[in-house]
């Protein structure tokens, strides 16, 4: 900012701009080392009108009308768009209300009339029509203007600045503006631009990336480089850059400062600014907070007491993490639900959790009396009595970035103590949800010391200055980007008023300027585009063909010599010494906890066998809304069990009616599903109907596949039985075992997933099969097996998938080895029961040996609980040398 306008007004194009004008005028002045120094009087645009405002009201003009807030504006085009017919049929009528200001700014700037709005042909039209006729119906009943109308005062008012005033960064002036600024610059009160600005022409580069996350890589390195030599006011452009916040900042911090997170530290490079704010609900101590007050609510489900239970926000937390942890994982297996503080007061005292009692206490002490219809005013000071009551935001020292949220917070709830000018009486969850409503609508982004490297998005960084800039995203596909008009305005009055984003001509204009901004504000600038997307291929935008070679590309030389951390790292790293720890005590028991389970973990990873079954390592149970998988399995084996020893046989079967045999069903269905729902759960008796209606459908469509089949009788359901094996004591239960009609037995295993498949019971690795429960079985029925299947009982399927000696058994269940091949070894039946007897004695005697290793059969990761304990996505290979993988290698 040249000096000579240090004592004029600045009106800003952005409040961003107008931040990083006070941090570049500050820095100029250090840099000239000046120790105090006047601040220049720099705003966005719309805080200067507010401004006029206030101080002419101060003055007694207009002393009966207020200016709304734009948190109370909002609140206002939420109420109209809920009451008005168009949106009642909305699924999200607040974004409707969001959509429709955003369109009256529009109006306003653009001095669109409403009359040719109502007169417009389409609903979107008329919807607008109806709701701006409203709001400004609710805001005359007020007597109150929103900032949106200031532009119109300052215009019937003949608003003129005592100082001069200067303009940056206005890269689109929409007319309200342009006819305020006219009259500026007619009474010689508005500078022109080339009397405030200069543009500098540098050099430009063209470059390209391999894709959109190798472009931010090279982007963040191109910028250390600089920061390295000396630089101190670098810039990077990425489009979308809200949307890719977190791998933005992912890659910044692994550049510029990797170790921050490993210790602990506010992750943040104080080098790197990502100037991208986030909603204010986006942030753990909110999140923490709206926890805290949305189970004032009754009828809360367990998944919202678990989360308060984790929270490291609520009093004492610290100090009884332990007991709180134990008391989710109780919680998890009480499965209640309807939870609420005084709930969980009484569970506190269950769990012994004293410190969470007594906030709890206090929280319920306080609640009574406190839920009855209240001003906004009054909901504000009740949200904060209980947030303190229940030691919100807890007891240890808080960082930077929470102290400023909580900060934050606290003055988003001041604010909605002013909603007692738009609302008189609001009920508690009526409450709770406008200040959600507020939160979420809040932006906000912790202030951090000025970094070197401002990271920001193509719609803010109009007007600033740097000495070196890096433009990313410039493919063809993305830049000019598409045309967006205004979703409620009609398509021919927003291209007749000139609206930005209404027309390709109007997008094309702006690229170009954008453009012209970006090369002729820095010394350096790269503009660069990705090769690829997905399996797109991409090309770079038209518009960057003054500065791209021939052929559309450019090595990225420059940055050869510039080497990410991770990569340093990786260059000199130091020789590990390592050892193998695999093996756990042997059993001093051969009785083992598991049954038929612990030779299929032993297979599929011997870790988490000896983990989970020894060690009791077993995963945190679910909790859900309705019936779990698990729970469902056990109705159905319950249901079949119970209907199979009334039955005893294929003959009884084929001698009921089909009326007596639904009766029968229904009556064990009905039985089995009361007594797994649990009493207090939310929709219980619909949930009840539901899951009955399925187990008969699933057990009729059963009973009819079983009519096909040869003759048979049950011999065992559900029954217990021990076995030994390889050293190892087990108790085997099967789901069931038939007795042919020809002599011999089958063995039958429920299933309620489409996966299982017989030949899972044959080696995935040598030694080492998918499924060994069923062969396990075989191998203690072996005199007497005649064939084992699964019974398949998924949504959409119910069928025998099974094997046999030869023995004709019924649909779906082949004589082994029809339809598969098999290895050499395993060619005929006695010889796939000798082979399951030698794998599974093997697999028996690893267990009772304490074989421990973490070594997991494909995919058996996918559904285990345990990778933080055995750490497999932390086993990386030995890569040395030209071995290293190529994202590893330094040859950018």
């Amino acid at each position: 900012m040249p000096p000579k306008i240090a004592s004029v007004t600045i009106l800003a194009a952005s409040r961003r701009l107008a931040h990083a004008l006070v941090q570049d005028h500050a820095r100029r002045a250090v840099a000239a080392g000046q120790l105090v120094w006047r601040t220049p009087r720099i705003l966005h645009w719309s805080t200067w009108l507010r401004q006029q405002w206030l101080e002419r009201r101060a003055l007694g003009q207009h002393p009966a009308l207020r200016l709304l807030t734009p948190a109370q504006a909002r609140v206002i085009w939420s109420d109209v768009v809920g009451a008005s017919e168009p949106g009642a049929g909305l699924l999200t009528p607040a974004g409707a209300a969001r959509l429709a200001a955003r369109s009256w700014q529009y109006m306003q700037e653009y001095l669109l009339p409403l009359e040719d709005l109502s007169q417009a042909d389409g609903a979107e039209a008329q919807a607008l029509a109806h709701w701006c006729a409203g709001f400004q119906a609710r805001c005359r009943s007020m007597n109150a203007l929103d900032e949106a109308d200031l532009l119109y005062w300052a215009h019937e008012q003949a608003l003129l600045p005592h100082e001069p005033v200067a303009l940056v960064g206005f890269d689109v002036v929409p007319p309200a503006l342009r006819r305020l600024f006219d009259r500026w610059r007619a009474h010689g009160k508005l500078l022109e631009a080339d009397e405030t600005a200069f543009e500098e022409r540098g050099q430009v580069a063209v470059v390209t990336a391999r894709e959109r996350e190798h472009e931010l890589e090279l982007a963040a390195r191109w910028a250390r480089a600089h920061w390295q030599q000396g630089v101190r006011r670098i810039g990077i452009v990425i489009p979308d850059l809200q949307a890719r916040r977190a791998a933005v900042r992912r890659v910044f911090e692994d550049v510029f400062a990797p170790g921050r997170r490993a210790v602990g530290q506010d992750p943040q490079s104080s080098a790197v600014t990502i100037a991208a704010a986030q909603p204010l609900t986006d942030y753990p101590l909110v999140e923490a907070a709206m926890q805290v007050l949305q189970f004032v609510l009754p009828g809360r489900s367990s998944v919202h007491a678990g989360r308060l239970l984790r929270s490291p926000f609520l009093g004492s937390a610290e100090g009884e993490q332990d007991r709180r942890a134990l008391a989710d994982g109780r919680l998890r297996q009480e499965r209640r639900e309807c939870w609420d503080w005084f709930e969980l007061e009484r569970w506190a005292g269950v769990t012994q959790c004293e410190r969470l009692q007594h906030h709890a206490r206090e929280v319920c002490t306080r609640l009574r009396g406190e839920t009855s219809a209240a001003p906004p005013s009054r909901w504000a000071e009740r949200f904060h009595g209980w947030l303190k009551a229940a030691g919100w935001p807890g007891e240890r020292t808080l960082s930077g970035v929470e102290h400023q949220t909580r900060n934050k917070f606290h003055a988003a709830l001041a604010e909605f103590g002013t909603f007692d000018a738009v609302h008189t009486l609001l009920g508690l969850p009526a409450a709770l949800a406008r200040l959600q409503e507020l939160l979420g609508e809040t932006a906000f982004e912790p202030e951090t010391p000025p970094g070197v490297v401002t990271v920001i998005d193509p719609t803010t960084v109009t007007g600033m200055r740097f000495d070196a800039l890096w433009v990313a995203g410039l493919d063809a596909g993305s830049f000019p980007g598409p045309v967006s008009p205004d979703p409620l305005i009609p398509l021919s009055i927003q291209q007749n008023a000139g609206m930005p984003g209404a027309c390709a001509e109007e997008v094309m204009r702006q690229a170009r300027r954008r453009l012209s901004g970006w090369v002729g504000c820095a010394a350096q600038v790269v503009l660069s585009w990705p090769r690829q997307e997905a399996e797109a291929v991409l090309r770079p935008s038209a518009l960057l063909a003054p500065w791209a070679p021939a052929d559309g590309a450019q090595e990225v030389a420059p940055l050869a010599g510039v080497r990410a951390w991770h990569r340093s790292l990786f260059a000199h790293r130091p020789r590990m010494e390592t050892f193998e720890d695999d093996r756990a005590p042997m059993l001093a028991d051969s009785a083992a906890r598991g049954g038929a389970r612990t030779l299929e973990l032993q297979s599929s990873c011997p870790f988490r066998a000896q983990a989970e079954l020894r060690l009791g390592a077993t995963a945190l149970a679910r909790i859900g809304l309705g019936i779990e998988p698990m729970d469902r399995g056990t109705i159905l084996h319950r249901v079949l069990a119970e209907v199979w020893k009334s039955l005893g046989t294929q003959a009884t079967l084929h001698s009921l009616a089909q009326e007596q045999l639904q009766a029968q069903v229904r009556a064990a269905a009905q039985r089995h599903v009361a007594r797994a729902l649990r009493p207090a759960l939310r929709y219980r008796a619909r949930l009840a109907a539901l899951e009955t209606e399925h187990v008969i459908g699933q057990v009729l469509r059963l009973l009819e596949l079983e009519k096909l089949r040869a003759p048979f009788g049950i011999r065992v359901a559900e029954a217990s039985e021990p076995y030994m094996i390889g050293g190892l004591a087990i108790t085997l239960q099967p789901d069931r075992i038939d007795e042919l009609g020809e002599g011999g037995q089958l063995l039958i295993d429920y299933k309620l997933g489409t996966a299982h498949q017989p030949r899972q019971w044959l080696d995935t690795w040598p030694g080492r099969p998918q499924r060994p429960q069923l062969p396990l079985y075989a191998l203690a029925h072996q005199d007497s097996l005649r064939a084992l299947a699964f019974i398949v009982l998924a949504p959409g399927t119910v069928e025998y998938r099974g094997w046999s000696d030869g023995t004709a058994v019924g649909p779906g269940v082949d004589a082994y080895p029809q339809g598969i091949r098999p290895d050499e070894t395993v060619s005929d039946w006695p010889a796939l029961l000798a082979h399951w007897r030698s794998t599974l004695t093997q697999l028996a005697r690893a267990y009772v040996a304490g074989e421990a290793a973490v070594d997991p059969l494909p995919y058996a990761c996918t559904w285990c609980h345990l990778s933080t304990m055995c750490r497999i996505h932390e086993h990386a290979p030995a890569f040395t040398g030209e071995d290293a993988p190529s994202e590893w290698r330094d040859d950018e």
